[in-house]
């Protein structure tokens, strides 16, 4: 393998990192403003809002979970 050839598969993928970490980012973004939105509405049924409460948590907690895990990947790539 030439040296060129892994440097620039390094730049590649570190360029594909900071892509996903913003799109992870602004879907992190977006499931805070849906669930802060749902505390605002007025609810079709009555367990509309409970359903509402657990899915959009356990979705915080997950993207949250995979945006640690590219944020720390990134940073030890960035730094060494």
């Amino acid at each position: 393998m030439d040296k060129s050839y892994a440097k620039s598969e390094e730049k590649e993928s570190k360029l594909g990192e900071w892509i996903l970490f913003f799109n992870i980012l602004l879907i992190f973004i977006w499931l805070l403003y849906e669930l802060y939105a749902s505390f605002n509405t007025e609810p079709s049924y009555r367990w509309e809002k409970s359903f509402n409460i657990v899915g959009l948590s356990l979705g915080i907690i997950f993207v949250f979970i995979l945006l640690v895990a590219l944020a720390k990947s990134l940073i030890k790539k960035t730094f060494s």
